[in-house]
């Protein structure tokens, strides 16, 4: 089983297809020693879900998408733990859920330690879904206890902005709950990555 702290490890390199990490740029990345991070590093390059690389006498790493299992252990890492205000929100969006291919809540709504007013939230959508999710989203307005802004992309919005690099939504990829839709996420980042190598 994934702990958090390889979920974060995960999650950064999903969304650094372009950057070579290090032990050390790891570990400061997601606050952890250097020593907890090389641990993580082994645990995952001996699965083969990560590739480690040597440059001079640095080691760095991505992720392995040549290997099946990449895909599984990431979907594992994007699926949250639902409870607290976070579970009554699926439960205020899930009838979305089918006209929908991933949802993911962001922004200091998810932030457990911040008192939020408002709900940051993307939805991955076909074009040909949109007049229905418009007219489905003013009823869940009326029953969430904040205001909701949402964020609206079609699978192909979202690999140009992964592939631009785009800061926003390369930090609700990394930071954000995936209410739905996690299998669609790393379907797009190895898009992304297979262009890009």
């Amino acid at each position: 089983m994934l702990t958090n702290k390889d979920k974060d490890v995960l999650r950064l390199l999903m969304i650094s297809f372009d950057k070579d990490y290090s032990i050390n740029n790891i570990a400061k990345e997601c606050n952890l020693a250097p020593n907890g991070a090389f641990k993580i590093l082994k645990k995952l390059e001996k699965e083969g879900i990560l590739e480690g690389k040597n440059i001079a006498n640095i080691k760095s790493y991505k992720l392995n998408f040549d290997n099946e299992k990449t895909q599984v252990v990431l979907e594992l890492a994007l699926i949250p733990e639902l409870k607290g205000k976070i579970k009554y929100r699926y439960d205020d969006f899930k009838e979305l859920k089918e006209i929908t291919k991933s949802c993911i809540m962001f922004g200091s709504y998810i932030n457990p330690k911040k008192e939020a007013h408002d709900l940051d939230i993307l939805f991955i959508l076909d074009n040909k879904n949109y007049k229905e999710y418009k007219r489905r989203l003013p009823v869940i307005k009326n029953i969430v206890p904040a205001k909701i802004h949402d964020i609206i992309q079609t699978e192909d919005d979202l690999i140009k902005n992964v592939t631009k690099k785009d800061k926003v939504i390369l930090e609700i990829l990394r930071n954000g709950i995936v209410m739905w839709g996690q299998k669609i996420i790393i379907k797009v980042i190895k898009d992304v990555y297979q262009r890009k190598t």
